[in-house]
């Protein structure tokens, strides 16, 4: 008699994309960078010190649930951007497209 094969769950940590603070890593650290080039660049002032602090409070909790949605999710929007919004159909890489064809026939 044919014995099942075992099962054996796979951890989600082996399959999940690992988050920096909760975050993407490059969200992250673009973000680490805004705020310490605004404290440096700009100076040590109160303003400063509370924009600093509202942006890594707001932005940064913005980005830890928007992982919590997809932590994809920025990387897959920055890939979006750089194709285009429609391909025309063509039987080969190296065919001409075809020529579109008016919707209202000239008399």
């Amino acid at each position: 008699m044919a014995e099942s094969p075992e099962l054996h769950p796979i951890h989600p940590s082996l399959v999940r994309k690992p988050l920096l603070a909760g975050a993407e890593p490059g969200l992250v650290i673009a973000e680490v960078c805004g705020i310490l080039g605004l404290l440096f660049e700009v100076g040590l002032h109160p303003v400063t010190i509370g924009l600093a602090a509202f942006y890594g409070l707001a932005v940064h909790g913005f980005f830890v649930w928007l992982a919590g949605k997809d932590p994809q999710a920025a990387t897959l929007y920055l890939r979006s951007l750089t194709s285009r919004d429609v391909y025309p159909a063509t039987p080969r890489l190296v065919a001409p497209a075809r020529p579109v064809r008016p919707a209202i026939p000239a008399a």
